[in-house]
């Protein structure tokens, strides 16, 4: 798989360049901001694609690593924040040893993998505190549009497949099982929590932080 969507970085850029895009934006940056953990410390996001968040966790004061498996992205990312740390690599099994960073993120990336439990299961065993989800809730409204494009042909999503957030805080906790890790604390926000309706109609992704010891 050389990218998440079949679209170039540019073009994928390009949207949230959009009037929508720049609205949606800003309620999923709001949203990392309230869930995000409050103690900097080193996050590998994984699947980092054009580094949209990649530079906002940076900016958050998390100093920050990047990967994902397509060289384009990684190039185009390059471009645009040559002072962030990029690795290529698979989000399945990651080149890092366990407790390389102190946190993991992975931001609609579970959705485009073959085996989403194994990148879970890696996320746990390089992140030593927590790792925080953002996944594409199948009965959000956005995405209940993106499905139905998709089905018709249209769509950059036709390739994703839309996991609920209880089975993706199940194969979190199985991966942090299979690490040694217990769980301490659950934190979820986003469209499945939306704290207005205007959240409700404009976010595409909740988010699943989960941390451990």
């Amino acid at each position: 798989m050389d990218s998440r969507f079949s679209i170039s970085p540019q073009a994928y850029d390009a949207w949230f360049s959009t009037p929508q895009g720049r609205r949606i934006l800003e309620e999923e940056q709001a949203l990392f901001q309230r869930i995000l953990w409050k103690e900097r410390g080193s996050l590998l996001d994984i699947g980092c694609g054009t580094g949209i968040f990649t530079g906002f966790f940076k900016k958050l004061g998390f100093p920050t690593t990047g990967l994902d498996f397509s060289q384009e992205m990684l190039l185009h990312l390059k471009s645009k924040e040559p002072d962030i740390p990029l690795v290529r690599g698979n989000a399945q099994l990651l080149p890092f040893k366990k407790d390389s960073f102190q946190y993991a993120t992975l931001v609609t990336v579970l959705e485009f993998l073959p085996h989403p439990f194994y990148a879970l299961v890696e996320a746990t065993k390089v992140a030593q505190k927590g790792v925080a989800v953002a996944f594409l809730p199948p009965w959000s409204p956005t995405n209940l549009k993106r499905r139905a494009k998709s089905l018709l042909g249209r769509s950059s999503f036709q390739q994703a497949h839309f996991l609920s957030f209880s089975r993706i805080l199940s194969m979190i906790k199985e991966g942090c099982k299979a690490n040694l890790r217990d769980v301490k604390r659950i934190e979820q926000g986003g469209c499945l929590f939306p704290r207005n309706l205007r959240l409700l109609s404009l976010a595409s992704f909740a988010v699943i932080r989960v941390d451990y010891e």
